[in-house]
């Protein structure tokens, strides 16, 4: 017996119960353990159970014994008597040591005091591959180039010559000088209406002043009669 073998009983015996009893020394205690990530996040630990244990000098029971006696094939009081041996002198080395390695479990340190405690393995995840599971190592995902990055620079286009200037020909010319002329035309045509009506007008108005001015006008509005009670009354 050495503690390699312990260790291995230990672990086998730890998927198929909760407790187990380590004569002398004291029990390895384990619990359902989700799923987790490692502290520095790029593992995924799979369900497994964690173990912990709790030391105590009166501790009894033959479970790792008899699992010893079975798969080495010796006989029960032999491995017995083999674990106890073993575990009088474990407990007198973790004494003077302050530290023993169990492969795969964790390590099985002492206080000052000469009082057992057990620190598990940095994973906190014992056993999962005995369940049939296996941590999954996460890896960084590169990123697709986007298309921007990925699409060939397109040639730059030819700046832009401007555009030609159109140029009228003779006919069109002709054209634009024909309109202009008929709209000036026009324009004149209504100037000298507007210049001989007020014309017309300052005329008859001094032609009205005139024959005011003379009695004519009298003569064109008023009647013999009238004129005669206007000229009495005048007097």
């Amino acid at each position: 017996m050495d503690v390699f073998l312990l260790s291995r009983l230990l672990k086998e015996l730890i998927i198929d119960n909760e407790r187990i009893p380590v004569p002398g020394i004291g029990y390895f205690q384990t619990e359902p353990m989700p799923a987790h990530f490692s502290e520095d996040g790029k593992t995924i630990y799979p369900p497994s159970k964690r173990i912990s244990f709790k030391g105590d000098d009166r501790a009894t029971g033959d479970m790792v014994a008899l699992y010893y006696s079975a798969g080495t094939g010796i006989d029960e009081r032999t491995a017995v008597t083999e674990l106890e041996a073993f575990l009088k002198q474990l407990k007198i080395t973790l004494l003077e040591r302050k530290n023993i390695e169990f492969p795969g479990l964790g390590r099985l340190r002492c206080t000052l005091e000469g009082n057992p405690y057990f620190i598990a393995e940095q994973d906190g995840g014992i056993f999962s591959q005995a369940f049939g599971f296996e941590p999954v190592i996460l890896k960084p995902v590169r990123t697709a180039p986007t298309a921007e990055a990925t699409a060939p620079a397109q040639p730059e286009s030819p700046t832009a010559e401007p555009e030609p200037e159109i140029q009228q020909t003779p006919e069109a010319e002709a054209g634009t000088d024909a309109a202009e002329n008929r709209g000036k035309r026009k324009g004149l045509r209504i100037l000298y209406i507007v210049l001989a009506v007020l014309a017309a007008l300052i005329i008859a108005t001094v032609v009205l002043l005139e024959l005011g001015r003379s009695g004519k006008l009298n003569r064109l509005i008023y009647s013999e009669e009238e004129l005669e009670l206007i000229e009495q009354q005048g007097l």
